[in-house]
């Protein structure tokens, strides 16, 4: 297993960013019904690839963006909670390390959604006060050109 940002190709982020853009007033059903799987792909790597960045920038706003990316992707694929909490936990320590409230952030992401079990679950999640990386299956480790995640699953 690879860290974080050696095993996510960055070759989709200008479509993630383009999606995020469409996204920064609310994201709507509609939107929603138009993204197709390279979009939601391009997302899901955006938003791992971007906590990493944000961590090692120290970027709240970056974070923003990378849980948003996250978060649209789960509403559309409508994974099981228990595998999108895993992914979570990720963004929940990067939010205590870059300064900002966890259920803050996950509050301001999830009202971004629409109503549904993904916002309801960034709420809750966003409110624990239990997250460990260790307990979601993550590491976080060095690596040359900065900290990163590892999957310990």
């Amino acid at each position: 297993m690879e860290p974080i940002l050696a095993g996510i190709p960055a070759d989709g982020d200008a479509d993630a960013e383009a999606v995020l853009e469409l996204a920064r007033d609310g994201v709507t059903a509609d939107l929603l019904g138009c993204l197709n799987d390279g979009d939601l792909i391009a997302l899901s790597r955006y938003g791992f690839r971007h906590a990493v960045i944000a961590l090692r920038r120290g970027s709240a706003a970056l974070l923003r963006d990378a849980l948003l990316a996250y978060a649209i992707c789960q509403v559309v694929r409508a994974r099981d909670d228990r595998d999108v909490m895993v992914g979570l936990a990720v963004y929940y320590f990067v939010a205590e390390q870059v300064g900002l409230v966890p259920s803050d952030l996950f509050d301001e992401i999830a009202s971004c959604l629409p109503d549904g079990w993904v916002p309801d679950l960034l709420r809750v999640f966003g409110a624990a006060q239990s997250i460990t990386l260790k307990a979601f299956a993550w590491e976080l480790v060095q690596t040359p050109d900065g900290p990163d995640f590892l999957s310990t699953l």
